[in-house]
């Protein structure tokens, strides 16, 4: 994994919601796309930016198409840099 390329797929809120949305077990799109109020396309372009880092992992299951975390200590980065703003 390139550090820059995960720090900029971090550095925008919807694929950060993306990845709350996934936290604590696999999801279909169908149901990040609600959590994220974004539209398919908008979704899918963040997924496939989330994947390229490769911060997540898709399987297609039957039409479905779950995804998942793929490195779960992605999560402490996050948890440290929350923690950088109440400072």
């Amino acid at each position: 994994m390139d550090t820059v390329n995960i720090l900029k797929a971090l550095a925008d809120p919807t694929r950060l919601k993306i990845l709350d949305c996934i936290k604590n077990g696999e999801k279909c799109i169908c149901e990040i796309i609600p959590y994220t109020n974004k539209s398919q396309p908008n979704v899918s372009q963040h997924l496939k930016i989330l994947n390229q880092a490769g911060l997540i992992e898709q399987k297609k299951d039957g039409t479905r198409i779950m995804v998942k975390v793929s490195r779960k200590d992605i999560y402490n980065i996050i948890d440290s840099i929350n923690k950088l703003q109440q400072h």
